[in-house]
């Protein structure tokens, strides 16, 4: 009779098991949109939209300092938070309005150190074409991509309008993917993800949304799946500079202990060699005595 009570028991815990799993699994299967959210989205329900959204895109700003209509996304950092929290694999945007090859250069470089270390990938949102840049928008965008991959080892994508990328007949070939939108039909350019609406519903977010569909589902999966390792600087001459691509501290210590201030993105230091922490991993010693990190992804020379 006690075995009996027990094996109904053994039983009635493995229906509850897969029953839970089967919830689980249906949640997770419902989670099939994907969204590009920035401030205009409000305050984002995270808990709710997390259980549909199967990848967010975050912006970061829209366009760069001394451009009339610049501004820094005032979102960007709460919908990072909110996505990483709740599960939501995300990537980050830049609205470019390039006038240079300097200024798509400093752009890049601000929209990194504005970025979030959680995202997984990086998109450049290029549909704004101003008078100055006739004739070099190319030239412009591979200024941006190669700035990104000095900076980055993580996926880059290429956004834009069907009719932008056909009119200024725009190469994608060294970007990692792309992102089109066409809310027409499925867009008649290389595409890997379609942004197909203006007008979409999420839910946990008030009024309307972009939403996009997959193209290439394996293009796609690689983007927000991708696991960026760290890799750090093994040698430096002594007197080389070293740029700050994010904001750091620096340290009393290799160990990065007792902090002794504030670096701001852009800042150069004077490096004076390579040291290693207690438990082996490089670091910076400044000619200063103070140390950073010697992480490339948050430090480099030029």
């Amino acid at each position: 009779m006690k075995n009996h009570r027990l094996m109904k028991k053994i039983f009635a815990g493995s229906l509850a098991l897969v029953s839970a799993l089967t919830i689980g699994s249906s949640a997770f299967a419902s989670a099939t949109k994907i969204a590009d959210v920035s401030q205009y989205q409000g305050s984002i329900n995270w808990s709710k939209a997390s259980k549909v959204l199967k990848l967010a895109i975050i912006r970061v700003k829209h366009g760069n300092s001394g451009d009339s209509d610049y501004t820094i996304d005032s979102k960007r950092n709460t919908n990072a938070t909110g996505a990483k929290k709740y599960g939501v694999p995300f990537g980050q945007y830049d609205y470019v309005e390039f006038n240079s090859t300097a200024d798509a250069v400093k752009d890049a470089r601000q929209f990194y150190a504005l970025s979030s270390t959680n995202a997984k990938f990086y998109a450049l949102d290029n549909e704004h074409r101003v008078s100055s840049a006739k004739g070099k928008e190319q030239t412009y965008v591979n200024a941006w991509l190669s700035t990104m991959r000095s900076l980055t080892n993580k996926p880059v994508i290429y956004y834009s309008y069907q009719s932008f990328v056909s009119s200024h007949s725009i190469s994608t070939s060294k970007f990692d993917g792309t992102w089109i939108a066409n809310y027409s039909a499925k867009p008649n350019v290389s595409t890997d993800l379609w942004q197909y609406t203006s007008s979409g519903s999420v839910s946990g977010i008030s009024g309307n949304a972009d939403l996009s569909k997959v193209v290439d589902s394996k293009t796609v999966s690689s983007w927000y799946n991708y696991t960026s390792k760290a890799t750090y600087m093994t040698s430096i001459k002594s007197g080389t500079k070293v740029y700050a691509t994010r904001a750091i501290n620096r340290y009393k210590t290799a160990n990065l202990t007792g902090k002794v201030a504030s670096v701001k993105y852009n800042t150069a230091l004077t490096a004076k060699s390579i040291v290693k922490s207690s438990n082996g991993t490089a670091r910076i010693l400044l000619t200063n005595g103070t140390y950073i990190t010697a992480n490339k992804a948050y430090v480099q020379t030029r």
